[in-house]
């Protein structure tokens, strides 16, 4: 069921794959089932068609903690995207010690030389009033949202928290309630020290991207990848639930939360022919229905800031015995994305180990975790390079655990199944739009490039 007008023909597709097409009543282990939304094809009248014009605050961190290359990098990088905004965008710059200063109100984007040369004006001050920075940008963006515009803040700081409120449920608390009000955040890292767990928190909170970085190279890409799926938007703001039908435990498969186990998860935009999965584990009792395993449910924003509900989707499959069972193909492309997400909940797991400074059991966990047999080439690459960080830099290695294992869960996949490799080649990397590629390392560009003016934002 479809709530919310969409056409036909470009309604998405809401797929649920098994790993194995039947299921053992009452076993001790789990069965996994993958489930996605997936974009149709752009259709030819929608190619020409430009993004939704962005309303964009840009929020930047002036504290002393900034000083020197941090701070380099963020002026570096707003002054990037400022140059490569259209006509049509609107920009405003807040920037934040103890102290607020509009630096920029919302204003079109015609005039974007002065706009970079007050950017590169900010110099470094005291200590950290984030919220407050926040909190302003979103009161420049809040009286001028519209449904056909995209509303965004762009934090960028070392998270240092130290002034105002800096209390972070409370923060993800406000973020989450700007972006039920239209406004979503992304957040950017900066520095070798920044607070990964209130900048990651905000972004998620914010149903928008966290990113990190040294440089404004570093920066310069993974705001590539945020402009070019915000240029092929299909829905915005998706998120999927999951409930366990009767005498079924249902869980999504990803995050390990101290209360409770996670039934719903914020995925992100969803470009065009791509497509946004979950893995949904299921724990099967003597009296459950096969037809009736469990529900998923879709919700999202068209571009035009309209409700979509897609779901119930019922999760059944067939019952069987241990012999038919145990002979039952796998499929592999449900394989990988189900290995990938239990690898991000393993990666959470050693994180905590490392940030308890218990880094030679982090290790052998790390060790532990290369035997899987079922890893996917990404993820064994991924893991053997955060197992090396943590012997070469351990405050490094936190950040690149907790960026790495959330791009597992929520980044953007192909739209066929059959794309959903178990080899890792960067050449083919290289070959998919940016928004799909894998990296080995989360905090680094791929490729470090020349200023190229911000171009990233045009479409």
């Amino acid at each position: 069921m479809v709530v919310g007008m969409i056409p036909p023909m470009s309604q998405p597709k809401i797929e649920i794959l098994p790993l194995k097409k039947g299921f053992l009543r009452a076993a001790s282990e789990a069965t996994h089932v993958l489930v996605r939304i997936v974009a149709p094809s752009q259709p030819a009248d929608v190619v020409a068609t430009p993004r939704a014009p962005l309303d964009l605050a840009l929020v930047i961190d002036r504290s002393g903690s900034m000083s020197g290359r941090p701070l380099e990098a963020a002026l570096e990088s707003a002054a990037r995207i400022v140059s490569g905004l259209r006509s049509d965008d609107r920009v405003a710059v807040v920037a934040f010690d103890g102290e607020i200063e509009i630096v920029q109100p919302l204003v079109a984007a015609t005039d974007r030389a002065t706009l970079v040369q007050r950017i590169r004006s900010i110099d470094a001050r005291g200590s950290t009033d984030l919220f407050g920075g926040w909190e302003e940008a979103v009161k420049q963006l809040a009286p001028f949202t519209r449904k056909d515009r995209i509303a965004r803040v762009i934090l960028l700081s070392d998270g240092q928290a130290n002034h105002g409120l800096v209390n972070e449920q409370e923060i993800f608390a406000r973020v989450t309630k700007a972006a039920g009000a239209g406004i979503t955040t992304s957040t950017v890292g900066l520095g070798h020290g920044f607070n990964e767990s209130l900048m990651t928190g905000m972004a998620t909170a914010g149903e928008g991207v966290a990113n990190f970085g040294q440089t404004a190279d570093d920066l310069d890409e993974a705001f590539e990848e945020q402009f070019a799926i915000l240029s092929n938007s299909y829905l915005r703001q998706v998120k999927v639930s999951v409930q366990g039908g009767s005498d079924v435990q249902a869980r999504l498969v990803g995050e390990l939360l101290e209360e409770g186990v996670a039934r719903s998860r914020k995925l992100g935009t969803l470009p065009w022919d791509a497509s946004l999965v979950a893995v949904v584990e299921l724990k099967i009792g003597a009296n459950a229905k096969p037809d009736a395993l469990a529900a998923v449910n879709f919700e999202a924003l068209t571009k035009e800031g309209e409700v979509l509900k897609f779901g119930p989707e019922l999760i059944a499959l067939p019952e069987a015995d241990l012999a038919a069972y145990s002979v039952l193909p796998i499929d592999a492309s449900v394989a990988a994305a189900v290995s990938e997400a239990l690898v991000s909940e393993k990666i959470e797991a050693v994180e905590a180990l490392a940030r308890a400074g218990k880094f030679a059991e982090a290790k052998q966990e790390f060790e532990e975790l290369l035997k899987r047999s079922d890893l996917t080439d990404w993820a064994k690459q991924k893991v053997e390079h955060l197992r090396n960080l943590l012997d070469e830099d351990a405050g490094m290695a936190i950040k690149e655990m907790r960026y790495g294992r959330s791009r597992m869960l929520r980044q953007t996949k192909a739209a066929m199944m059959r794309d959903f490799d178990t080899q890792f080649c960067v050449a083919s990397e290289d070959a998919k739009p940016i928004y799909l590629q894998k990296k080995i390392v989360a905090g680094t560009a791929r490729k470090p490039k020349p200023p190229q003016g911000g171009q990233a934002p045009q479409a």
